[in-house]
């Protein structure tokens, strides 16, 4: 049976207009937002003894830590540190998912910068605010080099012209003489680590609201006082430190771009000694074990997990959650912790 002219049109015109129709549909359709990623944020301290921290019964040094966030999110009380696993090369673990000599090169892209080429971030969407030298978060390797690399805020201050326009005149005073500081002796008085840390968490709180980065590490080093000050100074920059993670945490809950969408991890990046003012010794025989939380929207709440852990094992579990492939690594993504992972 043929088709008349008149059906013939009408039939060609209906074709037309829905061709139209969906790929008009198909331009305006949004492109994928920021906000389908999820957001992390990395804390670390500066090596914590257990005794003023999870193993203290009266929470009296870390409060908020336990007794406002313990039951949000999970603890893996056995974090193991490692050979020389202290602040710098704890970091290069958490970053690249292996262990790494503290002066050596390191020749393998981080978690930040895989992060940022699979979804084409732009630089002020990662960050590094911390206070130790000889680690990154960026390698200048093959396929990752330096227009991959996500911004930082090194201990010697260097900072971005973005994060300067924010600053008032006060802190720009400061920052010049801190360089200048820095250029004449090559080096700093150690007693000033908790003073610094309230500088850095002022960059880290100006960095979050001005530009909402998808992923942001903090590297507190307020209680390396304990290096060279007395307990109570060690004490006092505890608290401090345990306050402003949880201010962090309340901003997560708060702020309609990071609530319901962010992954809290805090732990430190090593172990004291049993007299505080020294790391662990011999780690290679006699490993430090610390503990680390984790927080986000489909974390179990209120469980404990006594198996061990490495700071390694962060780097896995960050591709995981960010769900970007990374090269071989020594680190296991720690799905456990995981509402969706039913192995207790």
């Amino acid at each position: 049976m043929g088709f008349s002219k008149s059906r013939v049109k009408i039939i060609c015109g209906i074709t037309l207009f829905l061709l139209f129709f969906k790929e008009g549909l198909a331009l305006a359709a949004p492109e994928p937002s920021d906000k389908d990623i999820p957001n992390v944020i990395i804390i670390t301290l500066s090596g914590v003894r257990n005794s003023e921290s999870i193993a203290d019964t009266t929470h009296q040094y870390m409060p908020n830590l336990w007794n406002n966030m313990r039951g949000e999110g999970t603890v893996y009380a056995n974090l193991v540190c490692l050979d020389q696993e202290f602040h710098m090369p704890a970091l290069d673990a958490i970053n690249t998912g292996r262990n790494w000599h503290i002066y050596c090169k390191i020749d393998t892209p981080s978690i930040f910068q895989y992060v940022r080429k699979k979804y084409s971030l732009p630089l002020n969407k990662l960050w590094s605010v911390k206070q130790y030298w000889h680690t990154r978060t960026y390698y200048s390797c093959a396929g990752y080099m330096n227009d991959t690399y996500p911004s930082e805020v090194p201990q010697t201050l260097v900072t971005t012209p973005e994060l300067e326009a924010l600053f008032t005149k006060q802190e720009r005073l400061f920052v010049k003489s801190f360089k200048k500081l820095w250029d004449d002796f090559q080096s700093f008085r150690a007693y000033m680590w908790d003073s610094l840390d309230e500088v850095y968490y002022r960059f880290f709180k100006k960095i979050v609201r001005e530009f909402q980065p998808k992923m942001i590490q903090l590297a507190m080093g307020g209680v390396e006082t304990g290096h060279y000050d007395t307990f109570a100074r060690y004490a006092l920059s505890l608290k401090r430190s345990d306050e402003m993670i949880f201010e962090i945490w309340q901003m997560i809950q708060n702020d309609p771009f990071y609530k319901n969408n962010t992954y809290l991890i805090v732990c430190p990046d090593g172990a004291r000694n049993l007299y505080y003012m020294h790391h662990t010794e011999n780690p290679h025989n006699n490993p430090g074990r610390v503990w680390m939380y984790i927080y986000g929207p489909d974390i179990k709440k209120g469980m404990t997990i006594n198996r061990p852990v490495y700071h390694r094992d962060i780097f896995a579990t960050l591709a995981y959650i960010m769900d970007v492939k990374t090269h071989p690594n020594e680190g296991k993504a720690l799905k456990d912790c995981f509402s969706h992972f039913n192995i207790r």
